[in-house]
């Protein structure tokens, strides 16, 4: 009809590639005018990628956004199919994408920065520049290097120490520098391996344990639980008196006691060593510490050995605490035990007649495979009186 008038709206994008890696992408949206042809034929969406001394230009044609009167931006970029990304931190050294680095993408409606909802009309020009990628960043941390075996019957072991530079994010090395070997040291005795254990005293299955050590010549560690020894101060007598080392474990068996305040974790570890040492009238300290539940932490390991106790570990754990058969917690110790090992067994916390079925066979059957029970070395440590 004369004097009628047509929008057309037509869309052009331009990716440029730019420094860093970040693009840009321009959505031109203007009116034509001229009467509207039925015969005109129709223009199919073309895509052209050209080189360009700076990158890639890849324009599209014939694309128009639809529009009746105002649209916003976010309408407009999602019809031309446009996506606007924020940049990424990318690994230093695979370079895989990483998540978000903070640098956002720009949008510009004729210029001028724009938000996603801002309202446009055919004739502006919308203008995307993805968010620039970067190399994440790198630290420089000195990590430990564990001996190859690593068990408190070995003498004279030694972390080593090495330091990495690698991606605060990915932790991708980029470099090693070592700074100083592990050492292994030796096995206290060919064959050595260790029993202790934990969470008694108990006045029932104590001296059950006891007496097979006893029949067996053998001598054990025994970690005992603060208010235990609180509660049954004769049956930590008995321990001790039988020639077996007394190991605190704190007052409590706190589990999460390595999360606790520094203040709270020092406490719980004195005052399971103070009711050992009342429960034996003075006359003897533990010289072992275990963490409840082997939940250690380097504070831990130091507070214990500041107050002269050795940090004592374990390398076999049968599980016997959870009463899973007597053949499985035999099954487990035969999987795992290698010379140098600490086997966990526990004298109190429930019903331990399978622990003590367990050990039954245990004692006489590891001298037969070469195993030969002692007792963990001690650290030169200055012990408090």
């Amino acid at each position: 009809m004369p004097g009628r008038r047509s929008i057309v709206l037509a869309v052009v994008l331009t990716l440029l590639t730019l420094g860093t890696g970040g693009s840009a992408v321009l959505v031109a949206l203007h009116r034509h005018g001229g009467h509207h042809s039925a015969t005109a034929p129709h223009r199919p969406v073309l895509a052209s990628v050209l080189p360009t001394p700076t990158g890639t230009v890849v324009e599209v044609n014939g694309a128009p956004v639809p529009t009746v009167g105002t649209t916003t931006v976010a309408a407009a970029l999602s019809t031309a199919g446009v996506t606007v990304r924020s940049g990424r931190y990318l690994a230093v050294v695979s370079h895989r994408p990483l998540g978000s680095d903070g640098n956002p993408a720009r949008v510009l409606v004729d210029g001028q920065p724009a938000g996603l909802s801002s309202p446009v009309v055919g004739g502006e020009h919308i203008s995307v520049r993805a968010g620039a990628d970067e190399v994440e960043p790198t630290e420089t941390v000195n990590v430990v290097l564990p001996p190859a075996v690593r068990s408190p019957l070995y003498v004279g072991s030694r972390d080593g120490l090495a330091r990495l530079v690698r991606g605060k994010i990915s932790h991708e090395r980029v470099s090693e520098h070592l700074i100083r070997r592990p050492r292994t040291g030796h096995l206290v005795r060919p064959g050595a391996v260790a029993l202790t254990f934990d969470d008694g005293p108990n006045p029932r299955y104590t001296p059950m344990v006891l007496r097979l050590l006893h029949r067996a010549h053998v001598r054990a560690t025994f970690c005992m639980i603060g208010a235990q020894a609180a509660a049954h101060p004769a049956t930590v007598r008995q321990v001790a008196a039988a020639g077996h080392e007394l190991c605190d474990h704190t007052w409590d068996h706190d589990l999460a006691l390595r999360s606790r305040p520094a203040g709270q974790i020092q406490l719980d570890i004195a005052r399971g060593r103070h009711a050992i040492i009342h429960a034996m009238r003075g006359k003897e300290a533990p010289l072992f510490f275990r963490a409840p539940g082997g939940n250690w932490s380097t504070r831990m390991e130091r507070d214990a050995r500041k107050m002269g106790m050795t940090p004592l570990k374990w390398t076999v754990d049968p599980r016997d605490w959870s009463r899973p058969g007597v053949h499985a917690i035999l099954r487990t110790v035969y999987a795992e035990l290698r010379p140098g090992g600490v086997i966990l067994m526990h004298d109190g916390g429930g019903d331990r007649s399978e622990t003590v079925a367990a050990l039954r066979v245990l004692l006489h059957r590891l001298p037969k495979l070469g195993y030969h029970f002692v007792l963990p070395p001690v650290e030169r440590l200055r012990h408090h009186h």
